[in-house]
């Protein structure tokens, strides 16, 4: 009886909502700077709601060269170290102004090299639940505004799906792909 579908059948992004993404934030940010800053992450690098508070700005950010990644994968200098869903590892490259200005902010806000994007008084759970409160405060849920942090997510994807193949994925109306350009997309956004 469940049906389980590979595609997304609405567009989750912010934009779709006619959100403005980065008033959004910077009015979140003068509130609480770690959630902003968590939500810029989320933003540009398309993490999950609990990656963006565990990253670590200075310990987390490393030259290709520690990556491990193979030569011609190469896309950046400085990459960012996610460790994801069952502790799964990606890297995702520093390879845009908007990244490269959320690893800065992220960096202003912690207290030291060491420290994560949640407020460092508190353990992850109350930073998750800060994180929740924060962005129910400003709206931030499908019954006001209509989106969620994890639409931030949607977003960059989308973004990322778009500047691979030159147009929009399936959920804004964009057309069939060939078959091994439309894998290789999904498999980069994945």
């Amino acid at each position: 009886e469940y049906q389980r579908h590979e595609y997304a059948q609405r567009d989750k992004s912010w934009s779709a909502a006619g959100v403005d993404i980065d008033d959004v934030i910077d009015q979140v940010h003068a509130y609480d700077q770690y959630v902003g800053a968590s939500l810029r992450l989320i933003n540009a690098m398309g993490l999950r709601r609990k990656e963006s508070i565990q990253f670590r700005p200075f310990e987390h950010v490393l030259p290709f060269s520690e990556t491990g990644l193979p030569l011609d994968r190469k896309t950046a200098d400085r990459y960012v170290r996610i460790k994801g869903k069952g502790g799964r590892v990606r890297f995702i490259p520093v390879d845009s102004p908007a990244r490269l200005a959320a690893v800065i902010l992220a960096q202003s806000v912690v207290c030291n090299r060491d420290a994560h994007m949640g407020d460092p008084a508190s353990d992850l759970k109350q930073n998750l639940r800060r994180f929740d409160y924060v962005l129910e405060k400003f709206g931030i849920t499908f019954r006001e505004l209509g989106v969620t942090a994890h639409g931030l997510r949607h977003e960059a994807l989308i973004d990322h799906f778009e500047l691979l193949t030159g147009q929009p994925p399936p959920v804004r109306g964009g057309v069939a792909l060939p078959r091994d350009a439309d894998q290789f997309a999904r498999k980069e956004v994945s």
